[in-house]
């Protein structure tokens, strides 16, 4: 389905929409603006809405299927509150804003304003991140024409077209296109006229759009990530089962999930002891969890038997537990897991932290530490100087909090630019 001008439309109306794009964002840009105050009042509307079970029938499903677990939910609520959104865009935009009151020295007024257009082509892998990405560039005040992903299941577009009815003055600046990523010549064209594009996704996708996209289009990329946990040998188990309840909450999904743990220590039969410690902790957490469909299972059995049959000789050993595996290796490269509760654990001691991790920096997010207090700060500093961008602790790889920052920036900065006027 497509949104177009508040209304809902059927995907074969897409090539009147594309026709028409352009002259069409051309004149809201020329006709006025929307206020941040009437975005947060907005979105703080929709999160009532949310809270007091308005739309439970809509996001039911997810829920039901296991890809979004009640504090998940709670968290995306609490995130459009207007006093969390407030509190976003002050944090994100402070400094900019107050560049205006340079004028006085400099004789130069400054001003933030939005890039233009912004079009979002949005990632499958998390519940609602379509939505989301939109609301950040209506914040900034930008038209948002977002390319829904192909795994969507319309939740995004159902909330966007809620928000629309909050307050139809967004509906000129929210624009839902159903569009193959095949489709060169509708995506040539969205790139053509985009001030700045939102990829969510890899390097191949960011490479196809950088193609695309004319040279002077900023290109805005929240590329994959990995993300794992950092352990000591004799880590408490309850940090452990808190990591699992993580692990089977997100099925390793997201970038900030946990795809294996590196434990700090150079012998391998405290890497093994903590594998088996942790893959008896993966399967009890598990069995608290929805059933993975059968395809999922499938897939992921075809993976270990050929991973198993392919590395006789490699030093990695595959413990399988019931619909859950730990994989036990003894190198240090940061890669993506199996998923669906599946994880590696390798040795990793602090003093090749940095040797280990630095050149994954492009590509390192969140670390979940489990430690002793008194290390904490040290590994934290170690960490970061690797590149990390988020430590939390074991269980809240994946939380959300108020103004925090996307792969170690701020995204409302990033859809916005300055403008220097004489006075």
């Amino acid at each position: 389905m497509i949104l177009f001008d508040g209304q809902l439309l059927p995907d074969e109306r897409l090539g009147s929409v594309m026709k028409g794009l352009a002259d069409y964002c051309i004149q809201t840009i020329t006709s006025g603006e929307i206020s941040v105050s009437e975005v947060i009042e907005s979105c703080g509307t929709l999160s009532d809405c949310i809270r007091d079970g308005r739309y439970d029938e809509v996001l039911h499903i997810g829920k039901e299927q296991g890809r979004i677990t009640k504090r998940q939910m709670e968290e995306a609520v609490r995130m459009l509150d207007r006093k969390n959104l407030e509190y976003k865009y002050k944090t994100e935009l402070e400094g900019f804003i107050n560049c205006r009151k340079d004028s006085e020295l400099s004789g130069v007024q400054k001003e933030c304003i939005p890039l233009g257009i912004l079009v979002h082509i949005a990632a499958g892998n998390a519940e609602g991140l379509p939505f989301y990405s939109v609301v950040e560039g209506l914040l900034t005040g930008n038209i948002n024409i977002l390319k829904l992903p192909s795994t969507d299941d319309r939740v995004s577009l159902f909330m966007l077209q809620e928000l629309v009815k909050m307050n139809p003055r967004l509906a000129r600046y929210i624009i839902v296109l159903n569009i193959s990523s095949a489709n060169r010549n509708d995506m040539t064209a969205l790139s053509k006229m985009a001030d700045g594009i939102v990829v969510w996704g890899g390097d191949h996708a960011i490479r196809a759009v950088r193609k695309m996209a004319d040279p002077g289009t900023r290109i805005i990329s929240w590329g994959h990530k990995i993300s794992f946990a950092y352990a000591a040998p004799d880590s408490l188990t309850d940090e452990l089962e808190r990591l699992a309840h993580h692990i089977c909450a997100t099925n390793q999904l997201l970038c900030s999930s946990c795809q294996g743990i590196f434990v700090d220590t150079d012998n391998m039969a405290d890497v093994k002891e903590m594998g088996l410690r942790f893959l008896d902790i993966l399967e009890k957490v598990g069995s608290n969890y929805p059933a993975l469909s059968l395809k999922i299972k499938g897939k992921i059995g075809l993976e270990l038997y050929n991973e198993e049959l392919e590395n006789v000789d490699s030093g990695r050993t595959i413990f399988r537990g019931k619909g859950v595996s730990v994989t036990v290796a003894d190198d240090q490269i940061l890669e993506v897991s199996h998923m669906f509760r599946n994880c590696w654990v390798k040795p990793l001691p602090r003093a090749k932290i940095i040797k280990a991790l630095k050149p994954y920096r492009g590509y390192l997010q969140t670390a979940g530490l489990l430690c002793y207090e008194k290390d904490r700060a040290y590994l934290e500093g170690l960490l970061i100087k690797a590149g990390v961008v988020r430590i939390t602790k074991a269980g809240g790889m994946s939380g959300m909090t108020p103004g925090e920052a996307h792969d170690g920036e701020y995204a409302l900065q990033r859809y916005c630019r300055i403008v220097e006027i004489e006075k």
